[in-house]
Formats: C-alpha cells, sequence, structure tokens
C-alpha cells in the first residue's frame, strides 16, 4: 500500500532489492518535495531542498543502472510514461505512428521504383494466380526494358505472396488482361517480355508500389509486441515508443530510398518472434522468426544468437517450428517454379550489384572473401557473443534488456561485414536500439544524436533525378544539414551557459560541421559535402555497437552470475 502524496516506484522486471539504505530516506523526503507534501517546521532550507533533490535523482539512476527503472521523478511526463494507459491512449499512439509513417513516406513522394523490380514480377505472378512464373528465368529482351523493370536479385518469397494477395483482393493491374500460359511460353521463358508489357499497358506499377504501406503495420505490430512482452505495454512508453519509431527517416527508407518494404515485414515478424521467446511461447517464436528470414534473410542474425542461448530442450523446439514454418512458404514456392526461386530463397539480393565503400570492400574483400565474410563471419560474431552472453548471465540473458541488447548488437554485424551501404539498412539496428531505449525507460540525448547523424550521411529526401523526388526536395535536402547544425550549437551553448558540458553534442556538432558544412555558409551549394561510405560506416557503427552492446555489458557487471536449477538442467540435456 503506497501512502497518499507520494509516487511509488515502479520495476519492470522481478529483481532483489539492492542495498541502497543510504538513499531510502533521500527518496521519501524527495517524494514529499515533489508532491508538496514535506513536513511543515523540519528546519530545511531551500538550499538544502535543492540538495536534496539531487541526490535524490542520484538514487533514481542508481536502480536505472541496476535495471529496476525506479522512477522517483516526479516530473509529470515521467509519470504519465511509467502509468498504466487505456486501450484508447494506446490507440491513439498507434494511429499517430501510422499517419507519422504513411504520411512523411507521402510528402516526401510515396514509394519508389528503386529496387522495386526485385519483388513485383513475383507479386504480379501470384496475384493472377500463376505461381510457375513468379520467377522467371532470364531473358535477353530484358535489356531493352525502361530502366525501373529490369530485372534484378528476386526477393525471398514471403512479401511477394502477401504484396500479391493484397494485388489480387484490390484488383490491381485488372484493366488489362494478364497473359495467359500460352503466351507465357514453356517453362515461362517469355515472361519477363510479357508480363512488361502487360504492366505498362495496365498501369499497375505504381498501384503495386502502394502495397508496400503495409510492411508498416507488420513492424508496428512486432514493435507492440515486444514492448509489451519486455513490461512496457499498455503504459504510456507504448505510444510514445511507436510514434518515435515513425518519425526516425531510417524506418521510412525501405520504402521512398528503395523499395525495400520485405525488410519492415521480417524486423516486425522478428521483433514478434523475441517477444514470444521472452514469454517463453518457444513453438510461436519458432514459427515468426522462421516466416521472417524468408521475407529477409538477416534475420538469421537474430534466430542463431537465440539458438545458442535458449535451454536445450526448447532449443530443439525454436529449431523444429521455424524451419517448419520457413519450408511451409519455400517449398512450394520452389516446386511450382521448378526450382527457379532457389536463388532468392537462399540468398535473396545479397549479391546484387554493388558501388561498394565500405571498409570490406576497400580492403578488397570480393567474391568468395566476401561471401565468408560478409555472410557467414556476422553470424558466427553473433553466436559468440550469445554464448558469452550466455556465460556470464546464465538465465538471466534471456530477461528483456540483456537480449534485446543482444539481438541488436548482432543485427549491427550486418553493417559492420557489409560491402556497402543505404539508408535503409539502418533501419534494423535504429527500430531495436529505440526498443532497447524504451525498455530500459531511458530515451538519452545519445540516441537521439546518432539517428540524425544517419539521416544527415544518407540523405532522407528524394532528390535531383530520383523518380519519386519533389520540386522542392533539394532546398530541404540542402537546408536539413544546416537546421540541426545550428540545433546543435545551440545546445551546446545552453550547456555552457548552465556549466556543463554533454562531449557526445560537442562530438557530433564537429563531424556534422566537418563533414556538411563548406564556404560560404549562405548558399545552398556549399552544404552536403559528399564523404566516403567507409567514414560513415566508421562513425556511426562504432557508436552504435557501443549503444547496443553497453546494456548486456551492464548487466554482467551488476551481480554475480545467477543461473536457476531449472535451467541448468535444461542445458544439460
Amino acid at each position: 500500500m503506497v501512502p497518499s502524496g507520494r509516487v511509488p516506484c515502479r520495476r519492470t522486471r522481478p529483481s532483489p532489492e539492492p542495498d541502497n539504505s543510504g538513499l531510502l530516506d533521500v527518496r521519501i523526503m524527495f517524494q514529499d518535495l515533489q508532491n508538496g507534501t514535506r513536513p511543515s517546521g523540519d528546519g530545511r532550507s531551500d538550499a538544502a531542498d535543492v540538495h536534496l533533490r539531487r541526490h535524490a535523482r542520484l538514487y533514481c539512476l542508481q536502480m536505472a543502472d541496476r535495471g529496476l527503472m525506479a522512477e522517483c521523478d516526479g516530473e509529470s511526463w515521467q509519470r504519465w510514461l511509467d502509468k498504466p494507459q487505456s486501450g484508447l491512449v494506446c490507440l491513439a499512439g498507434w494511429l499517430l505512428a501510422t499517419a507519422i509513417f504513411c504520411g512523411m513516406v507521402a510528402v516526401l513522394g510515396g514509394p519508389t521504383q528503386g529496387d522495386s523490380a526485385e519483388s513485383l514480377y513475383a507479386t504480379w505472378g501470384v496475384a493472377h494466380g500463376n505461381l510457375a512464373c513468379a520467377y522467371p528465368p532470364a531473358s535477353p529482351v530484358t535489356s531493352s526494358f525502361v530502366f525501373f523493370y529490369r530485372p534484378l536479385p528476386a526477393v525471398p518469397p514471403l512479401w511477394p505472396l502477401i504484396s500479391g494477395g493484397l494485388a489480387a483482393l484490390t484488383r490491381i493491374g485488372h484493366r488489362a488482361a494478364f497473359p495467359s500460359q500460352h503466351a507465357l511460353g514453356v517453362n515461362c521463358a517469355h515472361a519477363y517480355g510479357q508480363v512488361y508489357q502487360w504492366s505498362r499497358d495496365s498501369y499497375a506499377l505504381f498501384a503495386t508500389l502502394g502495397l508496400g504501406y503495409a510492411g508498416w503495420f507488420v513492424l508496428l505490430a512486432g514493435v507492440i509486441a515486444v514492448l509489451r512482452a519486455s513490461g512496457r505495454g499498455r503504459t504510456g512508453w507504448e505510444a510514445f515508443g511507436v510514434v518515435l519509431v515513425a518519425l526516425v527517416p531510417a524506418v521510412w527508407a525501405p520504402l521512398f530510398n528503395y523499395y525495400h518494404p520485405q525488410d519492415l515485414v521480417a524486423l516486425g515478424l522478428a521483433l514478434a518472434g523475441i517477444a514470444c521467446v521472452e514469454r517463453r511461447h518457444w513453438v510461436w517464436a519458432g514459427v515468426f522468426l522462421g516466416l521472417a528470414v524468408t521475407s529477409q534473410q538477416f534475420v538469421l542474425l537474430v534466430l542463431t544468437p537465440l539458438v545458442v542461448v535458449v535451454p536445450g530442450k526448447d532449443r530443439w523446439r525454436l529449431l523444429v517450428s521455424s524451419a517448419a514454418a520457413a519450408a511451409l512458404v519455400s517449398l512450394p514456392v520452389l516446386v511450382a517454379t521448378s526450382g527457379r526461386a532457389i536463388h532468392a530463397e537462399v540468398l535473396g539480393t545479397g549479391d546484387s550489384s554493388t558501388f561498394g565503400g565500405t571498409v570490406l570492400w576497400e580492403l578488397r574483400a570480393h567474391g568468395p572473401m566476401f561471401v565468408f565474410f560478409g555472410r557467414i563471419l556476422p553470424i558466427l560474431v553473433a553466436m559468440a557473443l550469445a554464448w558469452w552472453a550466455l556465460r556470464h548471465l546464465g538465465a538471466r540473458v534471456l530477461e528483456p534488456i540483456p537480449l534485446i541488447s543482444l539481438i541488436a548488437t548482432s543485427l549491427s554485424m550486418r553493417l559492420v561485414f557489409e560491402q556497402d551501404l543505404f539508408g535503409y539498412k539502418f533501419m534494423a539496428l535504429a527500430v531495436m536500439l529505440i526498443v532497447l531505449a524504451v525498455v530500459r525507460g531511458r530515451v538519452r540525448g545519445r540516441l537521439v544524436a546518432w539517428l540524425a547523424l544517419v539521416t544527415l550521411a544518407f540523405n532522407p529526401v528524394p532528390v535531383g533525378y530520383e523518380i519519386n523526388a519533389r520540386s522542392w526536395g533539394y532546398h530541404v535536402a540542402s537546408a536539413l544539414p544546416l537546421i540541426c547544425i545550428v540545433t546543435a550549437f545551440l545546445l551546446i551553448a545552453w550547456d555552457a551557459f548552465h556549466r556543463r558540458v554533454r562531449w557526445y553534442l560537442v562530438a557530433w556538432f564537429v563531424i556534422a560541421a566537418w563533414a556538411f558544412l563548406q564556404w560560404p555558409l549562405w548558399s545552398p551549394d556549399s552544404l552536403r559535402a559528399r564523404f566516403p561510405i567507409w567514414f560513415w560506416q566508421v562513425v556511426l557503427l562504432s557508436t552504435g555497437v557501443v549503444m547496443a552492446v553497453s546494456p548486456l555489458v551492464r548487466e554482467m557487471r551488476s551481480g554475480v552470475r545467477r543461473k536457476s536449477p531449472d535451467y541448468a538442467e535444461d542445458r544439460a540435456s
């Protein structure tokens, strides 16, 4: 029972109460001060009150560092975030996040045609019931196609099945008859040419691209699921978290930068799988993760660490259910296409032509070397990290904060060992860092600064000859760095006025000013100097990996390893 007029300290997960007896009185007196219930005649001056507030804030930070998230700060916004909210408030947060995401993508030019050919032909084949020609064989006639229609290495089958079903329901392209099997030829030899001509006659392209918005709803559901499984659901944090995810330009990039809605679907399903792991629903976790792999193979960086940390008896449930889910999607497509979908199902778009530019590319790691360093090594590193975490934490590794930190670090390995970088590839790491911050109950300025630098490094505004560029896009892209840099300068000046320094903000200002400003400042042409990709990889990944792994390391240092008897028994079996 909490005495009237005091703010209760909430915990998000069970943990033994540390010895903080020296700060207990400070906490209680601070709550009295915040609620205006300080006993009269206690003899404390205003200066003593200020001193007390500082000590109470120290208490809260120490609680947070130990994972107890005891927010005794009496600020109203913080109480609102921790307070359970009604279903109406949560629904309002979902709707606001959806409006922000869809609205920003639409304002910035809508879904792009770039890389859309990776999924268009498979989507149209599924939509018209011709699964056999969803993955046609290569054809010389494609060289005469309009650039954005030229076939590329195809995506795994889950997204074409989803978008194809939606296209059939909405009757996209039904103003013109789809080519018959006879016209498509034996073994779909003429499929590319026939479907290309049909898409031009039916004006199906832009309506099909609009189906990419569906990827957001899968991602939104995944974020909500993992927040609720982590103890942050149905509170102000849930509404705040989904809105924050929708505000990040890296999350918009898979639609308007390059067309990769399958990445949104894959991460959403992976988050749902993580939520099931937290709830110990191993079969459902495997189902969601198996489906996610058939959308985008980077989810293997989520599945393989979980295979390491899940107890022995339950590991097999996870593996078998994930394999069954992946086979249920992949095998029918593989059989129907006479094996032509094998490349998409195994490699996806991972071996597409690229401009390179990363550290791995500059080290000339191409061909078979890249297969090892770019595809196998990240998985091995993720598994080694999981083993290291399991060795130090035992059963605690499956608690929300260590688990999400582990998965975020594992996903960052995709970018560390990649041969090229684009803004949409930062989507998974950005979302995981936000989810990690919300679960911990603290969204730090370092995270906001990192997200801003990713936005500036990979311009989120379509410009120039990009198909979805707006007439005003160049002016916005030119002004955006200057606005961010001026904002950072004002914050640094504010800190200096209050005799404090946030070094991460100073470092951000120096890097941004060095990278994006030239003289004279008033000329738009002087902005956005182009830095090499490897520079941004070093800067963004070094800081991003540190933010991802720090909570995991802190959990390791917080106490002696504890392992429950049941867990030890499961591991032995």
